[in-house]
């Protein structure tokens, strides 16, 4: 399984990759990271009960499955203080319960910004990544409107706007909404509240859509009054599919408790899309994980471990292959409405 040796992390990259951890270490990346789990970690505490290690029940609702809306389910695991299960027709991944819609909003509107530090400090990666997803959309619109929901630090819509997108920004973190109004519109509000009197020809989610519990409601909201006819709808969403997900199980950082409340994979990813008005464009996976996958099987810490990998599982999966079988950690996908 590997000597566990201090070596490089793995083999030649190219300049323009957007999986970091492949071409600097797992280490080196999840140990820059480590105020943000940090911070998260003590900010999440103040949901959970001490003495149970669950998130407090006045947060708390059931519900059926979110994207099949079937009440069978298997649980998981517990993980952050919430309940993961899988949905036994649909296979979707989400927490059960979850917090409230109320709960969500006032979970965000008090979080920290950690987030925009970490987009900061890593801004030659999150330019490469942002810019993949920006390739992606204009294979099928080239500019006009775009609203990116959830936009941190407006570091997305930083890139739009120099492409000659027209950008609107939706942000509940106060402090990293300010951050963007320096160069764009930027609403704090839940994009169910958003008041426009516009539609646009594209919007964005990157890495935001797990977060909101009901998708279907979410995608009816943009098909119906956010997006033009035949818009774009850009995803950056965690993979439940991905393989390293599926031999970490709980070990993954992909499982919080309390804020991804929805890990879609690529079925039902693609199940929530048809039923909801959408066809799917585009579908692909980006970062391999191989590293952390490395240590895992090496019995190390899979984040912060030093497992030599040369660039494949085992000797085995290289990040072509992963990536072609749809088994990346993240999923980036684009749906046009009808």
């Amino acid at each position: 399984m590997g000597s566990g040796k201090k070596k490089r992390a793995g083999g030649k990259k190219s300049a323009l990759t957007v999986d970091m951890a492949l071409t600097i270490g797992a280490k080196k990346l999840h140990t820059a990271r480590q105020f943000m789990y940090e911070e998260g970690k003590k900010y999440n505490s103040q949901f959970i009960d001490a003495k149970t290690g669950l998130c407090k029940p006045q947060f708390l609702e059931t519900r059926p499955c979110p994207v099949c809306a079937s009440s069978k389910s298997r649980e998981l695991f517990i993980k952050g203080g919430g309940r993961y299960v899988a949905c036994g027709k649909c296979t979707m991944v989400y927490l059960n319960p979850a917090f409230t819609d109320k709960a969500l909003v006032n979970f965000y509107s008090g979080n920290l910004a950690t987030q925009a530090q970490v987009v900061a400090n890593e801004t030659d990666f999150s330019r490469r990544i942002y810019s993949k997803g920006l390739a992606a959309i204009t294979k099928f619109r080239r500019t006009g409107e775009i609203l990116d929901v959830g936009c941190s630090s407006g570091f997305f819509l930083d890139l739009a706007k120099e492409a000659g997108w027209k950008t609107v920004g939706v942000e509940l973190n106060k402090a990293e909404a300010e951050m963007a109004r320096k160069k764009h519109e930027v609403h704090v509000t839940s994009i169910f509240s958003l008041e426009v009197k516009k539609r646009f020809d594209a919007i964005v989610m990157w890495d935001v859509l797990e977060h909101i519990k009901n998708g279907n409601k979410t995608l009816q909201l943009f098909s119906k009054k956010l997006l033009r006819k035949r818009g774009l709808l850009f995803l950056q969403i965690p993979n439940s599919g991905s393989l390293a997900t599926r031999v970490m199980q709980e070990k993954s950082k992909m499982f919080d408790g309390i804020e991804h409340v929805n890990l879609y994979n690529p079925s039902t990813i693609s199940l929530l899309a048809k039923n909801n008005g959408f066809d799917v464009l585009h579908l692909e996976t980006v970062i391999s994980e191989i590293p952390v996958i490395a240590n895992y099987l090496n019995y190390q810490d899979p984040y912060l471990g030093e497992a030599v990998h040369g660039g494949k599982i085992l000797d085995i999966i290289d990040e072509k292959t992963l990536h072609k079988k749809k088994l990346g950690y993240k999923m980036q996908v684009v749906l046009r409405s009808r």
